[in-house]
């Protein structure tokens, strides 16, 4: 098979499955160490806000 035509195809497997944007996401992160810091202070950040409304629910 075509170096392309593998790519084509799973892109396409990816986009039938939804899992493009989390796919390029984690690609991106490989190349970046700024974005990978980012998106781990943000999920650390969100973690920490859904802790404080649970403990402020209970």
């Amino acid at each position: 098979m075509d170096t392309q035509l593998k790519d084509n195809l799973k892109e396409n497997v990816l986009i039938a499955t939804g899992t493009l944007t989390g796919f390029a996401l984690i690609k991106s992160m490989t190349q970046s160490k700024t974005l990978a810091t980012m998106v781990c202070m943000g999920l650390l950040a969100l973690s920490g806000f859904i802790f404080f409304l649970m403990k402020m629910a209970n």
